[in-house]
């Protein structure tokens, strides 16, 4: 399922950027594309960030996930100031949208843990019926 998901957002992307090329070959870049170029650009700083937790330091799930929330709320809101996307009156939603997609990255790393669990599982029981069949 990861897999499918993670390959249907890469063709997605690879279609958006496709399409918009020509676009601003005919029309220039409007807000929308300017738009979709900063997520794109924040999506890629994440990424990095996210990388540089999961291969530097070695946390708990739950303290790795807090810190990465702070972390990613802080480069969210600098960005959004940088592009004008927040006010200083409502950077308080930076907290609520990087919850919500924290959330279901969360859900569905789960999800993807809990079937690497049960296949690993499966393939000790494996081997342990080989092993004992071998005796």
């Amino acid at each position: 399922m990861k897999k499918i998901l993670r390959d249907t957002c890469l063709l997605a992307s690879l279609m958006i950027l496709a399409v918009f090329a020509f676009s601003i070959i005919w029309s220039g870049i409007t807000e929308e594309i300017k738009l979709v170029f900063e997520l794109f650009g924040l999506a890629l700083i994440i990424s990095t960030v996210n990388y540089f937790f999961d291969e530097f330091i070695n946390l708990s799930i739950i303290m790795s996930y807090i810190i990465k929330y702070f972390a990613i709320c802080a480069i969210v809101m600098l960005f959004g100031f940088i592009v004008g996307w927040f006010f200083p009156s409502n950077f308080w939603m930076v907290f609520i949208y990087v919850g919500v997609v924290l959330l279901l990255g969360y859900l569905l790393d789960s999800f993807k843990i809990k079937k690497d669990i049960e296949f690993i599982n499966k393939r000790i029981s494996q081997k342990n019926k080989e092993a004992s069949n071998e005796q």
